[in-house]
């Protein structure tokens, strides 16, 4: 049974201020947990649009699992990594997935579209 639906949509050319202002390593902290920033390592000339897909992607999942980002689900409770082909698995931690009351067997399904100056993302939540 679908439990929430998300979506979001940024302008990659706004991360990208982001990551060249003077508090970028501390958004990208922020942001992306240690193995989505050992991804984006490995993205340096794409950067701005892969932690674009990443900020758009955790917005879409907190809409679909009804809150927010904040106190029940931070950016860090959350972690997008590929799959063995590629497609972007999103991972909750245990820690909000008590704060949520999920029971077991839930599944949160995303996916997540570029175009020249947009990141856009999209999140399905079933139980």
């Amino acid at each position: 049974m679908i439990k929430g639906i998300g979506n979001d949509i940024i302008q990659i050319e706004r991360i990208g201020r982001m990551l060249e202002s003077a508090s970028a390593k501390r958004f990208i902290e922020r942001v992306l947990t240690p193995a989505e920033r050992k991804l984006a390592e490995e993205r340096k000339a794409r950067l701005a649009e892969f932690v674009a897909g990443r900020f758009a992607v955790k917005e879409a999942v907190v809409k679909a699992l009804g809150c927010g980002i904040g106190a029940i689900v931070g950016f860090q409770d959350m972690e997008i990594t590929p799959d063995e082909l590629g497609k972007p698995h999103c991972m909750l931690s245990d820690a909000c997935v008590a704060r949520l009351g999920l029971t077991e067997g839930f599944r949160v399904h995303v996916s997540i579209s570029h175009s020249e100056g947009l990141a856009a993302a999209f999140a399905v939540v079933e139980n």
